[in-house]
């Protein structure tokens, strides 16, 4: 029997491509560095046996990572994020564990929750596909200025064990010495994303060119090697990073890698500058912004009425980490007021 659409469904259906769309313009400068590096099964390996500890590194046989899905719609239309989910084979034989890896370039007091949702998503979809639930290992790269702390919520301590709790492995890059994030069981490019990430979004140009250059060693390995990033991609990844966190101008990048590099076509920073020299990345920006900010006012007033003036100037004025916060809270809230908590 054919059925017709109703109200109801027509605004959750939209509120589903309004979300993906949302998730595909968020990737900030630091999302794209962790993808491009990260989502290579080698580097995240060598990574995760930085990170996690070393029992549950001997239970994994991480040279047979793969991915599983690294994004995701929950049950109930609720999305779901993870920056990335990988599998690892077992080395008892018994299938295989998920490996959840968030990125976190800011301080974020909701990242233990938001790694508990994603795992009990993860599992109950499993248990819908095949009967089982695999054990997840969540896992998480943090580079904000100052380090995690977990959030206290000022509850009286008799509660604590009430509170859901999932333990995650973290590497917080904040405050680590320059000679630790130079980690030897790293590959090069592993090694040169957690420098940029940790440092260069906060240095001035000279600060910026001196930290490039110091890292000649790391480049010249990068350009040398002939593993999966290619050199090319993984200069490319590099290289738009630096111009899009710091104030260097192309050419004096260029000037920089042309010390180190020895294939100088490997210098191919295209996009990157057309983005510095048009100044584009500013209006990139702001264009996904405002046309997030249509689509929420849209939705909202489907779902609650005509939008006040006030609601309506307030969402073309809201910063995009506000934007963010309200697309997540669409589908739960059940007011305006509970939607601008």
């Amino acid at each position: 029997m054919h059925r017709t659409a109703s109200p109801a469904h027509e605004i959750v259906a939209e509120a589903v491509v309004a979300v993906a769309m949302w998730a595909m313009a968020r990737f900030s400068p630091h999302d794209r560095l962790f993808q491009a590096t990260f989502r290579s099964p080698r580097l995240l390996a060598a990574w995760l046996r930085r990170v996690l500890p070393v029992d549950v590194v001997a239970l994994l046989d991480l040279a047979g990572l793969r991915p599983h899905g690294d994004r995701a719609v929950g049950l109930g239309l609720r999305a779901h994020f993870a920056d990335l989910v990988f599998e690892a084979p077992r080395r008892d034989r018994r299938g295989h564990v998920l490996v959840v890896v968030e990125h976190k370039a800011e301080a974020d007091p909701h990242l233990p929750s938001q790694l508990l949702r994603y795992v009990v998503h993860l599992r109950r979809v499993a248990r819908q596909q095949d009967g089982g639930e695999p054990i997840a290992v969540p896992a998480v790269l943090h580079h904000a200025r100052e380090r995690w702390l977990a959030p206290a919520d000022g509850e009286p301590a008799a509660f604590a064990a009430t509170r859901p709790n999932l333990p995650f492995a973290i590497d917080d890059l904040a405050g680590q010495a320059e000679a630790t994030l130079r980690d030897p069981r790293l590959p090069p490019q592993a090694q040169l994303t957690l420098l940029a990430l940790a440092t260069l979004r906060w240095c001035d140009v000279p600060t910026a060119l001196a930290a490039i250059d110091r890292w000649g060693d790391l480049l010249a390995a990068i350009d040398a090697g002939d593993a999966e990033p290619t050199p090319e991609d993984a200069l490319d990844a590099i290289s738009q990073y630096v111009l899009e966190t710091t104030d260097v101008s192309p050419e004096d990048l260029t000037a920089v890698l042309r010390r180190h590099l020895t294939r100088t076509d490997t210098t191919r920073m295209t996009t990157a500058q057309r983005l510095r020299s048009e100044g584009l990345s500013q209006g990139l920006s702001q264009g996904r912004s405002e046309g997030q900010a249509v689509t929420l006012a849209r939705l909202l007033a489907k779902r609650f009425g005509p939008l006040p003036d006030a609601v309506a100037a307030r969402l073309r004025n809201a910063a995009p980490a506000d934007l963010d916060r309200w697309t997540d809270r669409l589908l739960d809230a059940t007011s305006l007021d509970a939607l601008f908590a």
